[in-house]
């Protein structure tokens, strides 16, 4: 355990001015005798005449609680008595000797009081703890406070446990893809009961997740989610990037870890090999005509068989097609089936994706951004990142160019497209 000093004293600056409110803890505790001043608490958290406010409202089976008593060590007091008390029972569970030190920031004698919730009571069971600071005289000071028995938390897979959101299976994760672990936390679980229940659970204070590079790696923080329950079962996915160094590292796992006061469960995902980026493998060419006497079967466009799509054949086929066609002879593409597209921004053009980027990247760009069936007006150099059908499949479309349909005369849009 560390020093209370060192983990508390920033928190007992105003200690001071507790002591000096005798007569509300004179009205509200009735000593044997003439006592002196008694505080208690947490470690990280104000020390308080009224214990109950400080204190989790549930602990888990055999979780150690390392109760702070502060006291006025001139009062001279002998020793700090713990005594526990359920419906059905009643023990003392400790007695220690005052042996504390003296912080000069509040003015205070502090010392930890060890107590741990018992593994016999049923979980829901509700258990009070009196703590007791004796002084020469027979004088005492209570302190009091009550938690009800609840399950430790707990962390499973969902199903599917592992979504690669690049689309390339496990097999073409490479470092910088995203990731997405199905977890559910406390399944099953419940956050309160007036009555013992088997399936009670500790509130969750944090989620953190970590990387680890290799088998063997130390833990690498990628993030945290704040009190993500209060004890209620709760299902999440969390995306996690493959961090840089784990292809050459042995592959790369996650570490999932639940905190709930002074209790925490940890889940490990499989080692994941990590490979280098998957490149476009495969450049074609498409058409499409539009305009005045043009045939109907050269308005569509099928990015797999990288032919037109005829007319009359089912919309399944039609992955691009002339949408709409303005007087003005403004061109507008669109899907005809399930694919869907993204338009590169600017910015994102900058890199020069299209000659550079990887099928893991752009599966990764589809996923992070919101896709649509609608391409709009086409310009020259006009770059699309495309999930074709609603599969994994992913390439990208560049308009290579365009001529205008004008006082009805033919016109033609073509585009280069990259698959793997």
């Amino acid at each position: 355990m560390k020093p209370f000093y060192k983990i508390a004293a920033p928190l007992l600056a105003g200690l001071a001015l507790l002591a000096g409110c005798k007569k509300e803890l004179d009205d509200y505790y009735t000593p044997v005798a003439t006592a002196g001043y008694f505080v208690v608490g947490l470690p990280n958290a104000t020390l308080s005449t009224t214990a109950t406010s400080t204190f989790a409202a549930k602990y888990a089976p055999g979780e150690t609680i390392p109760i702070v008593a502060g006291y006025n060590q001139p009062d001279n007091p002998t020793t700090i008595t713990v005594f526990q008390a359920t419906k059905t029972d009643s023990a003392q569970v400790g007695s220690y000797p005052v042996s504390g030190t003296f912080l000069q920031s509040a003015q205070l004698t502090t010392q930890t009081v060890p107590y741990k919730v018992p593994t016999t009571y049923p979980v829901g069971t509700s258990v009070r703890v009196d703590l007791t600071l004796t002084f020469p005289d027979g004088g005492q000071r209570l302190r009091r406070f009550t938690y009800q028995v609840a399950n430790a938390p707990t962390l499973v897979f969902g199903t599917p446990a592992i979504t690669y959101r690049n689309g390339l299976g496990a097999n073409g994760q490479a470092e910088g893809d995203l990731i997405g672990y199905a977890l559910t936390i406390n399944a099953g679980g419940i956050s309160t009961s007036t009555t013992p229940v088997a399936n009670l659970y500790k509130s969750v204070d944090s989620l953190v997740y970590y990387a680890r590079i290799g088998g063997t790696g130390p833990l690498l923080r990628q993030g945290v989610i704040r009190t993500p329950t209060a004890g209620v079962e709760n299902k999440r996915t969390i995306d996690l990037r493959v961090p840089t160094g784990a292809a050459t590292g042995g592959g790369v796992s996650f570490v999932f870890t639940a905190y709930a006061q002074f209790v925490a469960t940890s889940l490990s995902s499989p080692l994941l090999s990590v490979v280098a980026s998957t490149p476009f493998r495969t450049t074609r060419q498409g058409r499409v005509a539009f305009g005045g006497g043009v045939s109907t079967d050269s308005l569509a466009f099928n990015l797999s068989t990288g032919l037109n799509e005829p007319a009359a054949n089912p919309a399944t086929g039609k992955d691009l097609q002339v949408s709409g066609l303005a007087s003005t002879g403004t061109l507008t593409l669109g899907a005809g089936n399930t694919t869907r597209y993204y338009k590169l921004t600017a910015a994102q053009l900058a890199a020069n994706p299209y000659t550079t980027a990887s099928a893991n990247a752009i599966g990764n760009l589809i996923y992070q951004n919101t896709t649509t069936a609608d391409l709009g007006a086409p310009a020259v150099g006009d770059v699309y990142a495309v999930r074709l059908r609603g599969t994994a499949e992913v390439m990208l479309l560049r308009v290579l160019a365009l001529r205008a349909s004008t006082n009805g005369s033919v016109g033609r849009l073509r585009f280069e497209y990259r698959s793997l």
